[in-house]
């Protein structure tokens, strides 16, 4: 049993229920406290056949093999218990593309941040875990950032993947084939972009290749730099956090609010530390280059097969672009395991994931303890569908640039109406309608009555209901019971379609299925009674000038 603080003064003792549910109560026997998990990219998909477990011997034998990699380095570790393309002994694996290490890490902290959020970890116990994060003024330079976002407004994090190997002994660095450079490159960007209102976040991916303009910018050395236009991952190589926030400043004219980069030294065991995480992929996947061997189906992968998994960018046919897809899967992979009950229930597993996650990172100086608890706040009741990832839209993806190389070039257009959105806050992808009416209301029979008793009630729903085009089936009557607050809508089940459009101009309505009602419905007017809205028959979602997927995409990848 423990203790964990939800909000600021909430406090539960947490226990193990008895009746096999696997909920959280507040001392044995008492009720349980359901904590919903929220099922990012749980991806249903049909195996070629049964699904791939590793076994419970080569499970063991890889944990402890990791338990070992964290542990002070003794120079005597064989490496034996290590997969081959992580073995020190092995010959260095071939470098194509993007380092793995580079992408790696910022799923470890996206993932931490939608815990703490849903965990309702409070003050108190947030305590044990910012302490271990690294803290850098990033935003010197890059102009006032002297007062903190104000409450209530939209929040812009951006997300870094660094290849730093601090904190890594050298016997790590040669068990991950990080190699022995000390400085940190960033490959990876995210643009985590929280709605106002708390209900949208979108995590927009920059490609490491995309061409775009760099600042002018001084280099440590004091020397002056123009401006030019280079790779996005130049900027970091060239003037670290400050100009990489300068560059994505620039470029999309949004305001940073806070920083945030991750490195590998927890990945693995972030992904160990909650049993694997699951995978599913459209077809079956050899590839060499990350050593990466899966059949057709889902896979629960640990810590060493997932390193291969989000480096693996040959099996795709646009290679980056598609890798990008992956990773954005297995962030909602990690993290729907991570958000799950075994994870939230058991205070040493949720303590070893936060642990893991959190202690590599580095944050700008002003997300702090309360700052970072105050996210985690804004983040707690975000569904699923909430959630949003997409890539910034590509017009070329193999612009060649002298000098440079090959790049990827925005689309102009819709790159701008993608950063025009967020800095208006509003939603990226539109909404469909909640129900989509598919009847015209000329073709659909009311008959209104008045439940809340309330004179001339009834009357005024009625014209509202025939202002907007529905058939009256005769004039308001009262209602058998009065005193009905809310409104209903009586129908055949029969008639479901027609329901819809009534849904659509009653959206706060409830329904009641009364067999034998027939082709009229029966609208029961309640006191709330605020008018009807006009009806837009469904013909196709709205489109979008951006791809993306929510996190309660079911797609195979």
């Amino acid at each position: 049993m423990t203790m964990l603080t939800l909000g600021h003064s909430l406090e539960l003792l947490l226990c193990t229920s008895t009746d096999g549910t696997g909920n959280v109560c507040l001392q044995p026997g008492a009720p349980t406290l359901l904590l919903r998990e929220i099922d990012l990219y749980d991806y249903p998909c049909e195996p070629a056949g049964p699904e791939l477990r590793p076994n419970p011997h080569e499970w063991d034998t890889q944990v402890s093999g990791y338990d070992d990699f964290f542990r002070p380095d003794s120079g005597g570790n064989t490496g034996e218990s290590l997969p081959p393309q992580l073995s020190p002994r092995a010959p260095a694996p071939k470098k194509t593309g993007p380092n793995y290490r580079r992408i790696i890490g910022w799923i470890s902290g996206i993932t931490a941040l939608i815990i703490l959020g849903v965990s309702g970890i409070g003050y108190t116990a947030l305590n044990n875990y910012t302490g271990k994060i690294t803290k850098q003024d990033v935003f010197a330079g890059v102009g006032d950032r002297t007062a903190a976002p104000e409450p209530g407004a939209p929040l812009n994090i951006l997300l870094v993947g660094s290849d730093s190997r601090l904190g890594l002994t050298r016997g790590q660095r040669n068990k991950l084939s990080t190699g022995k450079d000390q400085g940190a490159r960033s490959d990876t960007m995210i643009l985590m972009h929280i709605s106002a209102d708390n209900s949208r976040v979108t995590l927009v991916s920059f490609p490491r290749d995309s061409y775009v303009s760099i600042p002018a910018y001084t280099d440590k050395n004091g020397k002056k730099h123009s401006a030019s236009k280079n790779k996005i991952n130049a900027s970091f190589s060239y003037g670290g956090p400050t100009l990489t926030i300068r560059t994505i400043e620039a470029n999309t004219g949004l305001k940073i609010d806070h920083y945030v980069e991750v490195n590998i030294a927890g990945f693995v065991k972030v992904v160990d530390s909650i049993g694997g995480a699951q995978v599913c992929v459209a077809k079956a996947v050899n590839d060499k280059d990350s050593g990466l061997k899966l059949s057709k189906g889902k896979h629960l992968l640990n810590g060493a097969q997932a390193l291969a998994y989000v480096r693996a960018r040959h099996i795709y046919a646009d290679q980056d672009l598609g890798r990008i897809r992956a990773q954005q899967a297995f962030i909602g992979s990690v993290a729907r395991k991570a958000l799950s009950a075994q994870t939230l229930t058991n205070p040493l597993k949720l303590n070893a994931f936060l642990d893991a996650a959190l202690a590599s990172v580095t944050t700008d100086t002003q997300l702090d303890q309360s700052a970072i608890l105050n996210l985690a706040n804004r983040l707690r009741n975000v569904q699923a569908d909430q959630i949003q990832f997409l890539t910034v839209p590509i017009s070329n993806d193999n612009y060649r640039v002298p000098g440079v190389g090959s790049s990827v070039l925005w689309s102009g257009p819709k790159s701008t109406e993608l950063f025009t959105k967020l800095r208006n806050d509003e939603p990226v992808v539109p909404k469909p309608p909640a129900v989509k009416a598919t009847i015209p209301p000329g073709l659909i029979k009311v008959q209104v009555l008045n439940g809340a008793g309330v004179a001339g009630l009834g009357a005024k729903a009625a014209n509202d209901l025939a202002r907007i085009g529905f058939g009256m089936a005769g004039p308001a009557k009262n209602a058998d019971v009065t005193g009905q607050t809310g409104t209903v809508i009586k129908y055949d089940p029969s008639n479901a379609a027609q329901l819809k459009t009534l849904q659509a101009a009653l959206p706060d309505a409830t329904t009641l299925a009364v067999t034998g009602l027939g082709t009229t419905f029966q609208v029961v007017v309640g006191s709330t009674w605020s008018g009807a809205t006009r009806v837009v028959i469904s013909t196709a979602t709205p489109k979008s000038a951006v791809k993306s997927i929510s996190a309660a995409d079911t797609t195979c990848t």
